[in-house]
């Protein structure tokens, strides 16, 4: 996605609704998202995984499409490997994983910061998980960045836990 897309994105992330009037279903923005994320050179890439049943939430449905195309298209850019997960668990996170060399805890705990990008990151905006970051705060949702993958010594998990959000 280009620099310009990504502003707007931000833009939008620190502007819009935040939630809607009524729950909606998790299950069915991601899937959507995912089917449109995974066309042209990323057809297969995606391994999906949800729940058999719904996962409400009040978050608005841009604002969680928003966060789950930067964490997808982030761990496809990132990825050493053909296939990135997209998870949605009973609980309401969405985790996106990839595989790619741990990083650092220092550089992790930065990631989300505006232009923070990791080691070997390539191109890129550098405004992904900052956009992230910021529908997390403005939601009061919680976010998380991990690496590497619990039980190894590769990989890289941002986990946002949409699901469930009541309040507002």
């Amino acid at each position: 996605m280009r620099l310009s897309e990504r502003l707007k994105q931000l833009a939008r992330a620190e502007g819009a609704q935040s939630f809607s009037a009524a729950p909606h279903d998790l299950t069915q923005v991601l899937r959507l998202l995912v089917v449109d994320s995974g066309r042209g050179n990323d057809a297969g890439r995606i391994d999906l995984r949800l729940p058999k049943s719904a996962v409400p939430s009040r978050i608005a449905p841009d604002a969680v499409a928003i966060v789950a195309r930067n964490l997808i298209e982030n761990a496809l850019r990132h990825s050493d490997s053909d296939k990135i997960r997209v998870i949605l668990t009973d609980a309401g996170w969405m985790c996106v994983e990839n595989d790619c060399p741990a990083i650092p805890e220092a550089l992790l705990a930065d990631l989300s910061e505006r232009f923070i990008r990791g080691l070997d990151a390539g191109s890129g905006s550098r405004l992904g998980l900052a956009i992230v970051r910021t529908i997390a705060d403005r939601t009061g949702v919680a976010m998380t960045l991990t690496s590497p993958l619990p039980g190894g010594a590769r990989g890289f998990r941002a986990s946002f836990q949409p699901g469930f959000k009541y309040s507002s």
